[in-house]
């Protein structure tokens, strides 16, 4: 992984550029023009670093492609994920919420473009009650939802049962693609030894519901994985299904 997040040059953002965040997504077409100038368009790889635990963030981020996972570290070095963010959410929504730090670190699992806007702007645009602060605060609700979910997870789940859970939601970012992913990556998401996800893979490929060569990884058989996979995962489809029901959809920004 990257040791820090490289800078990108700011891209120009025609009147035409499509909205591929549902957050933004959520904005009355006059709502996101306005909003346009304070936002830049970066293209984030596997690996970036974009937050650091218990540092000030300067600025947050509404991921399109790129999917971003929130990892806790503990004193003794293992690490494990307590949230996904894709094109649904924001990274950073602790400054929506008031504050200007986050207990986890934020690294990019999936490369691809984001929405990138400072910190300070952000709050200066909730402090004018701007109408983007609907629709961070229903986010903030369910993502606090999925991250208590997580916690039951990795307490109470077997690591096969896990393994499937994540399987099935990063397949859902990677738009049933193959996706690379190594076992020694998975294991720091999960929290877990990578000698555990090796033998839980082995058996999810045995029954050809995954398929695993070279880093890179295919869900063969969705609905059977569904089977094998903890109910955490049905719990976060619900979660992101209701909350896109309460955005409504940018169909035009003429």
């Amino acid at each position: 992984m990257a040791d820090t997040f490289t800078r990108r040059k700011r891209a120009a953002l025609p009147a035409e550029l499509p909205v591929r965040n549902s957050i933004l997504g959520a904005l009355l077409a006059a709502e996101y023009e306005q909003l346009l100038p304070k936002l830049e368009h970066v293209t984030l790889s596997r690996g970036d670093i974009v937050h650091r635990a218990d540092q000030e963030i300067e600025e947050v981020y509404f991921p399109e492609q790129a999917v971003i996972a929130m990892v806790d570290r503990m004193d003794n070095g293992r690490t494990v994920e307590v949230g996904m963010i894709g094109h649904e959410g924001i990274v950073g929504i602790n400054v929506a919420l008031g504050g200007m730090a986050t207990p986890d670190q934020a690294i990019v699992q999936f490369a691809g473009g984001a929405m990138r806007m400072k910190s300070k702007d952000l709050k200066k645009e909730l402090r004018s009650r701007n109408p983007l602060q609907p629709p961070l605060l229903a986010y903030a609700r369910t993502f606090l939802a999925v991250i208590s979910q997580s916690v039951g997870c990795c307490q109470y789940h077997s690591v096969e049962q896990r393994l499937a859970r994540w399987l099935l939601v990063m397949n859902d970012y990677a738009g049933a693609r193959e996706f690379p992913m190594e076992h020694k990556s998975i294991a720091l998401m999960l929290g877990v030894r990578r000698e555990g996800i090796t033998e839980a893979a082995s058996k999810l490929q045995a029954r050809a519901l995954i398929r695993y060569r070279r880093g890179r990884i295919s869900v063969i058989d969705g609905a059977r994985l569904g089977k094998s996979a903890c109910e955490c995962y049905r719990y976060i489809r619900q979660q992101y299904r209701q909350l896109h029901g309460e955005f409504p959809r940018l169909l035009s920004r003429k």
